[in-house]
């Protein structure tokens, strides 16, 4: 035997090992889904949806707007104004804020910052998603109003649009959704859209993952037979026009009261002039929703921005809308299950340390989790049917194909790996030259 020909010998089965390896490790990560290019009804947002009810919103705008008190740090506490340089009022009405979303048990925080000496905050509440939590959607609204002074109801502008954002955040907080839904509210709007662009500044610099966000500013009032809703985005930023399509969509589909005028404009009144142009200045996809303004409130900005001056009605399928819009976008799931198992090799019985791959192509995601002590995994997953892939070092990955998680039950799935061929290296031996 010649020596490239003893050397083929010694290398192949290395070779060989190798390709094996990479054939274990390898994969590829899946790619980001868009926006649904669909909104199909759901029987399930439907139900959520009808939970909105004028009593419900009158009673929640009149704490808001101090026709009534409200509890804040456990005392009564009647919100006459929400202007931002009222500081001990807009200090109280945020933390209001902060605790009627705490109560829900999300999770809170204020995003404190300083503009031209002023110590602001604004308040976000966080629906941690169960598929991939990193991909987000923001429903939000700014809390302050206007005008300055000790009264300052703001009932239309922007009470409505926040009481909405705080009853999304209530009727969502115990649902599964398979992405992660962020409520904000902001201060700072009206001196010029300092808190979200505070907020979307800080949120770019964390590289987070903005998938959509629904801006709501103005959404209860209307004079006419016309229940128009302007739905504004801007073209220049990939997915803002299809935010406004869903939102249209979701209007058809689940039959509200609403006539939705879609616009796309690069700039000027009103895309320029609410929050979600802090987020399209960030590149993030935005949209605002707000009530007809060819018919807008003649209380605009002023101490007779009421709740009587608002159309109930008309407010209470605008809030539908943009409830039953983030429920799709944050993908509402009917119930979780979980999977759990022992990976173990064939021949020996032992425990392995192994890797479980659960592919979920509805939403271009995939769960990869090791085994831990004893080879055991465990993972939650939404409800439905599931192709596993387990692999582990030295032995063959194996395939399942067709488990089903159903809902709150614990599946059990134990894998048996074969191992591979155990390759010798032969002994070579020269004998001189």
């Amino acid at each position: 035997m010649t020596s490239a020909r003893r050397t083929r010998r010694v290398l192949l089965p290395v070779l060989l090992a190798c390709l094996a390896l990479l054939l274990v490790v390898g994969g590829t990560s899946a790619g980001q889904v868009g926006l649904p290019a669909t909104v199909a009804f759901d029987p399930a947002v439907a139900t959520l949806i009808a939970q909105v009810t004028t009593p419900t919103l009158a009673d929640e705008l009149a704490g808001l707007t101090g026709e009534r008190p409200v509890t804040v740090a456990g005392t009564l506490y009647t919100i006459t104004t929400r202007h931002s340089y009222q500081t001990e009022a807009i200090s109280l009405a945020t933390r209001y804020a902060y605790e009627q979303f705490a109560g829900l048990g999300l999770e809170v925080t204020y995003h404190d910052y300083t503009r031209n000496g002023n110590r602001w905050r604004n308040v976000a509440a966080e629906k941690p998603g169960v598929v991939d939590a990193d991909a987000l959607y923001l429903l939000t609204a700014h809390l302050d109003d206007m005008p300055p002074g000790e009264t300052a109801p703001g009932a239309d502008d922007n009470g409505s649009g926040s009481v909405a954002v705080l009853l999304a955040a209530r009727l969502l907080a115990e649902r599964h959704l398979a992405y992660t839904l962020r409520f904000v509210l902001f201060t700072g709007e009206e001196q010029g859209l300092h808190g979200s662009a505070a907020y979307a500044a800080d949120c770019k610099a964390r590289g987070e993952d903005i998938r959509g966000v629904v801006n709501l500013d103005m959404i209860a009032y209307n004079s006419d037979a016309q229940p128009i809703v302007d739905l504004w985005g801007q073209s220049g930023v990939s997915d803002s026009l299809e935010l406004t399509r869903l939102f249209a969509d979701v209007i058809g589909v689940y039959s509200l009261n609403l006539l939705p005028d879609r616009r796309d404009v690069s700039g000027g009144f009103p895309i320029q002039y609410s929050d979600q142009w802090s987020f399209l200045q960030q590149g993030y996809p935005a949209m605002l929703a707000i009530e007809d303004w060819d018919d807008h409130t003649p209380a605009y900005h002023k101490v007779t921005d009421t709740l009587a001056t608002l159309d109930l009605d008309y407010y209470a399928d605008f809030t539908r809308a943009a409830i039953a819009t983030v429920a799709h976008l944050g993908h509402l799931i009917l119930g979780m299950g979980s999977l759990s198992g022992t990976v173990r090799a064939l021949d020996t019985g032992s425990a392995l340390s192994a890797t479980v791959v659960v592919p979920i192509p509805a939403y271009a995601y995939t769960f990869t989790v090791p085994t831990g002590a004893g080879g055991v995994y465990s993972l939650s997953l939404p409800v439905g049917g599931y192709t596993l892939t387990v692999t582990a070092p030295g032995y063959y990955s194996t395939t399942i194909a067709g488990v089903w998680v159903i809902t709150d039950a614990v599946i059990v799935q134990d894998t048996a790996l074969v191992p591979w061929p155990r390759w010798y290296l032969p002994l070579v031996l020269s004998a001189g030259p």
